[in-house]
């Protein structure tokens, strides 16, 4: 009897274990992309501007590492031909390299891949 009693009270505990570490990972997925849009609207105020297309897997690729497109958006000009009207005008009248992915710092192209550390470290912008 006493055998069945620790037993139940294992199975317990461990449900209770998952369930905790399950809504552990949820907040703190949350609380990734909250500090992420934080990211992105400081690099705004410093001038940064992601020039992508919806074609390019690089700049796929470049999006999911900021979380996404909804998260990038402030940043992100589609340069596809399939985003807001007036970002391709947008995109041939800035642009530099008409590589994409491209990112400029204040009209100044970045040489390396635009990755959120990076970013943080040629921003100041807190990640």
């Amino acid at each position: 009897m006493e055998k069945k009693i620790i037993i139940g009270v294992c199975i317990l505990l461990v449900v209770f274990g998952v369930i905790y570490f399950l809504t552990l990972s949820e907040n703190i997925e949350e609380e990734s992309e909250t500090d992420m849009v934080s990211f992105v609207e400081c690099l705004k105020e410093r001038g940064v501007v992601v020039y992508g297309s919806s074609t390019c897997p690089a700049c796929t690729n470049l999006v999911e590492e900021y979380g996404g497109i909804e998260v990038i958006e402030p940043i992100y000009l589609d340069c596809s031909g399939f985003g807001e009207e007036g970002e391709s005008a947008r995109c041939q009248e800035e642009m530099k390299t008409n590589y994409v992915p491209e990112i400029q710092i204040n009209g100044e192209v970045l040489e390396e891949w635009g990755s959120p550390e990076v970013l943080q470290l040629r921003t100041g912008c807190e990640l």
